[in-house]
């Protein structure tokens, strides 16, 4: 009986050392100050703690995540930009532009996400769509694009406006999505910067509104620790504070090849960076992130109908890594690859092929699209019968050759015959001489005897 019991418990231990096997983490322990608040897994998606994140509140200068992100797709670095009349009137933290002042793209986004100066927001929604408010549709366009479900933005810069409001789910979406930019990345991880003189100011000195990035001299509680504000392997993001919106943060940190994003809203000046620690510290101690397998890796081939070739290779579309549980172990995820069975012609470059399954512990993690290596067009008239156009070209040049060697000993053959009937031809003519000859001596024999009896 105690052997049982033994063999039972010494099963349990192994189910539960798997990691996987094993309960997710308690999150209810959580205290934050924030109304709402999220924390997920930037390589993944993956939500690991959430507050009230669907529930719409001011984001404030968050909001120049979306801004930033939409000034480095649509305009160049080394793009100068001449401030207007009315920008420099607008309210709130800025960098006090100038009507008439030249200014980088490059240093105006300094002034932006480090000292989140709202007037050099609003001097990139005029250079992009020529007023705040059609720039404010394609905030919410690409909002929409990075994942956001239930925001509005009316603004390039999250002053208040009472239509303007968003979500934690929402802000840490559209943070994933800049984060994948590496220019977004160096701003929002720089702590001062100079912006140079420029033709109607000094020399301006910015420092980074995220105290995460470098302050330890004011503290903050967490788990009734208190501890300076500077984080480790902090990589941003953005800071927001209105008398409305209170203190907001994105927060993005990376540890051992985990990287978290934080959202806070709706906290206190403090309280952000209290809260956004709190969360980070959680997704580090009973989270981590497992690569599987890298953008590109082949994964395969697909048979292509009509196509110029017969086949195209399925490769990962994106970095595929999965969110797992601190104490899980790496080695129980299983990939299972479901490639379509056949493809027709034409085959765009990147068009989904097949799809990637990947599990641990018989447990479905995620799927990733896999896609064409390659564009394949459409193949000649054999392509129907399945030969490609490689194949068709091979063929087609084997039959010329082998029609040029037709030719080739047709020709020699004509030439061989010829000379052989112009030989026969002057053999008849030669023994036909011979004969002739022979036949006029024998004659002049026969007249020689003639004479020679007469006589």
């Amino acid at each position: 009986m105690k052997r049982i019991i033994s063999m039972l418990l010494a099963f349990c231990v192994v189910l539960t050392s798997t990691g996987i096997a094993a309960a997710e983490p308690k999150a209810e322990q959580i205290e934050l100050l924030g109304a709402g608040a999220i924390l997920i897994d930037a390589s993944t998606g993956e939500v690991l703690y959430s507050k009230n994140a669907d529930k719409t509140y001011y984001p404030a200068s968050m909001t120049k995540i979306l801004t930033c992100i939409l000034a480095l797709e649509n305009l160049d670095l080394d793009d100068v930009l001449t401030i207007d009349a009315e920008t420099p009137f607008t309210e709130g933290s800025r960098i006090y532009l100038e009507e008439g002042e030249n200014i980088t793209v490059r240093e105006l986004m300094y002034g932006m996400m480090l000292e989140s100066a709202n007037d050099a927001a609003v001097a990139f929604a005029k250079a992009i769509s020529g007023s705040v408010e059609e720039f404010a549709e394609l905030m919410n366009k690409k909002a929409k694009e990075c994942g956001a479900k239930n925001s509005n933005f009316v603004n390039p810069n999250g002053l208040h406006e009472e239509e303007h409001v968003s979500t934690a789910y929402d802000m840490a979406m559209i943070a994933r999505y800049a984060m994948k930019n590496e220019v977004f990345r160096r701003y929002v991880s720089t702590y001062k910067h100079d912006i140079p003189e420029t033709n109607k100011q000094e020399i301006r000195h910015l420092y980074n509104t995220n105290r995460l990035l470098y302050d330890n001299q004011h503290k903050v509680t967490v788990n009734g620790e208190e501890r300076g504000c500077k984080y480790k392997g902090v990589t941003g993001i953005k800071t927001g504070y209105t008398s409305h919106a209170q203190g907001c943060l994105a927060a993005g940190a990376k540890r051992n090849g985990t990287e978290l994003i934080a959202v806070v809203m709706a906290s206190t000046d403090m309280g952000r960076f209290q809260d956004c620690i709190t969360l980070l510290d959680y997704g580090f101690e009973n989270y981590k992130t497992a690569d599987v397998l890298e953008a590109g890796a082949d994964m395969g081939s697909v048979r292509v109908k009509h196509g110029a070739v017969n086949r195209v290779t399925a490769v990962a579309g994106e970095d595929v890594c999965v969110t797992l549980t601190a104490d899980a172990s790496e080695n129980l995820i299983k990939t299972e690859i479901k490639l379509d069975k056949s493809v027709k012609a034409p085959v765009k470059k990147g068009q989904k092929i097949g799809t990637l399954i990947v599990t641990a512990g018989g447990k479905e993690l995620r799927t990733a699209d896999l896609v064409a290596k390659d564009a394949v067009a459409k193949g000649g008239i054999l392509s129907v019968v399945g030969i490609s156009d490689r194949a068709a070209k091979w063929i087609r040049n084997i039959i010329l050759s082998l029609l040029a060697l037709f030719i080739l000993v047709l020709t020699a053959y004509i030439l061989i015959k010829r000379r052989q009937v112009k030989k026969r031809k002057m053999e008849r003519a030669r023994r036909k001489e011979e004969a002739r000859r022979r036949e006029m001596e024998q004659k002049a024999r026969w007249e020689e005897e003639y004479w020679k009896s007469r006589m």
